[in-house]
């Protein structure tokens, strides 16, 4: 297992979960995904508690297998999610085109919503700037072409889109059209099921292996991480803010390009007489006109 930089993954493969069975979700829950390589999701609680998670790929299980963030502040979950992935070399210390994606969702777009999704960007944004570690930290990517194009024609918002995509990935006999007519509280709740199989499947063994891989990682890339923490060790609170602005210019100018290619794409949708997605349906979430953060 090789040292690798962290990359901003797609949307095909922000969701990897299998079966599941029909619980109900709490009316007040979020659902949170953190993109890096390593991948993790969360189902966090209206007091911002971490209620059930999977570890959606093998490199996160090599950084995260031995970690039971039930009952953690998702804050903090993040933060320790980060924090191992840094140490195990999937963020490079020493680029500067790191890039993380946090994907937010709830029951409705609420003001609690937007605020825990900006919460979370800039508790991530903070933790690599006091490290001086350049990352941009980017919150949702509904303006995907494609995405928003399937939800046009669906009569959906690709917010709720995306999440009828991650439970297909846990049940692929759901239909899309029978998935339409199910509420995001009944979606979140099926990834919540299969969240508790997936933790009760981790056998000791198998944690045991991860340990190994991300000790072994860790130990190749210690050289380069201790040289750079005693670089950085004594930042200043005006330093660190400087890192954070410079963070901020990477990632609007990123965000500029995506809206570039955003308003190209609208004017091809309107040259073809197709029009932006509608927001009609009650059981939709997300709002595309909240890109402030689209990655590139």
């Amino acid at each position: 297992m090789k040292k690798i930089t962290l990359i901003l993954v797609t949307l095909g493969v922000l969701l990897g979960v299998s079966a599941c069975t029909s619980a109900s979700a709490e009316a007040s829950e979020y659902y949170v995904s953190v993109d890096i390589n390593p991948s993790i999701e969360f189902i966090v609680d209206e007091d911002d508690l971490v209620v059930s998670f999977e570890l959606l790929n093998e490199d996160a299980e090599i950084i995260a297998a031995d970690i039971d963030f039930v009952g953690m502040n998702v804050e903090d979950a993040l933060a320790l999610f980060l924090e191992r992935a840094t140490e195990a070399g999937y963020i490079d210390v020493t680029s500067d085109d790191n890039a993380v994606l946090i994907t937010v969702l709830g029951e409705e777009e609420t003001d609690e919503t937007g605020e825990l999704r900006n919460r979370l960007r800039a508790r991530a944004q903070r933790e690599f700037a006091e490290r001086n570690i350049m990352a941009s930290v980017f919150t949702e990517d509904f303006t995907a072409e494609d995405l928003v194009a399937e939800a046009n024609e669906l009569g959906i918002t690709p917010g709720k889109l995306k999440m009828i995509k991650a439970v297909q990935s846990i049940d692929d006999t759901l239909l899309t059209e029978d998935a339409i007519d199910m509420s995001v509280k009944d979606l979140m709740a099926l990834i919540r099921a299969h969240h508790q199989e997936a933790r009760a499947a981790m056998t000791e063994s198998r944690i045991n292996a991860r340990i190994q891989l991300r000790e072994q990682l860790m130990e190749e890339n210690l050289a380069a991480l201790e040289e750079h923490l005693r670089a950085n060790e004594n930042l200043t609170e005006e330093e660190i803010n400087a890192i954070l602005e410079e963070i901020q210019e990477r990632s609007t100018n990123r965000i500029q390009r995506w809206e570039d290619r955003k308003e190209a794409w609208e004017n091809r949708m309107s040259e073809r007489n197709i029009p932006p997605y509608n927001n009609q349906d009650d059981e939709t979430e997300e709002d595309t006109t909240d890109t402030e953060e689209n990655p590139s």
